[in-house]
């Protein structure tokens, strides 16, 4: 999950005046990356189509009011110069649980797994392998690039102060590439294991889409939550440098975004 620069102001990963569109066409979208993982028959891609359509009205209706809320939320106390550190802590932990909504949602869509074949299913679990097999440690080179083109397109040019934070907090982050690594080459084991026994128990299988944290080492957790801590302070720092400009910037884009999402709700009520 990226909570930079976007703590500042949004939550949704949407931009620009396509991104209402984007979302109307999201239930395609997840499709189309689905058949990346596993080639599938008629049949199970009526039931999948189904099911996706089934997740993308309830993520609309129960789920963007909700991003609504609390980007409003955030928005207001930037604007009215009252936010404090602890609200971006608690703004990480409500991304966090609408995460959560989301697993334990898609744990409970397990009839597509029924109807797969063995082969399918060991298809699916090779396929899932070439994708983790990205270079975790390019990515924490494109790291800082990435986050100041996301902080730039809210708040504009960084200063070299902000600039100097970015990198310091890029630098000083602590590493946690090999202890990921080794989290997601445990947790798909563990996968593999739940989904290429006959019958599928699907109740581990939910139990580790719900809950993959199970499968943590201390020290991997521990990281985590340094991570969290420094990233924090980062964004608390960038928001004390913010100048007048840049605050009325950040809310004019939180304001954007709330209208991106009320848009959407009004396009999937009832």
């Amino acid at each position: 999950m990226r909570y930079l620069g976007f703590t500042l102001l949004a939550l949704l990963m949407l931009s620009g005046c396509t991104a209402n569109i984007g979302y109307q066409f999201a239930d395609t979208l997840v499709e189309w990356r689905v058949k990346e993982y596993v080639d599938l028959n008629s049949e199970q891609e009526e039931t999948l189509a189904k099911k996706v359509d089934e997740l993308h009205l309830w993520h609309a209706r129960t789920q963007i009011p909700k991003y609504r809320e609390a980007l409003f939320n955030l928005r207001q106390k930037v604007d009215n110069k009252t936010l404090e550190k602890s609200d971006i802590v608690e703004f990480e932990q409500t991304l966090l649980g609408f995460w959560q909504n989301l697993l334990d949602r898609i744990a409970t869509e397990t009839v597509l797994i029924n109807q797969l074949s063995v082969r399918q299913k060991q298809q699916l679990v090779e396929r899932i392998e070439e994708k983790q097999s990205e270079n975790p440690i390019l990515r924490q080179l494109e790291r800082a690039n990435e986050v100041e083109s996301d902080l730039e397109d809210i708040i504009g040019d960084l200063t070299e102060q902000q600039d100097k934070l970015l990198r310091d907090w890029v630098a000083n982050s602590p590493s946690i590439q090999e202890d990921w690594l080794n989290y997601r080459t445990m947790w798909l084991t563990e996968f593999e294991t739940v989904l290429l026994t006959e019958p599928t128990d699907i109740g581990k299988l939910s139990a580790l889409i719900k809950n993959p944290k199970q499968l943590r080492s201390e020290a991997l957790q521990e990281k985590i939550e340094q991570s969290s801590d420094a990233r924090n302070t980062f964004l608390w720092n960038m928001y004390v440098s913010l100048s007048e400009k840049q605050r009325k910037a950040a809310v004019a884009k939180a304001d954007e975004y709330i209208d991106l999402l009320d848009g959407i709700t009004e396009d999937f009520k009832d």
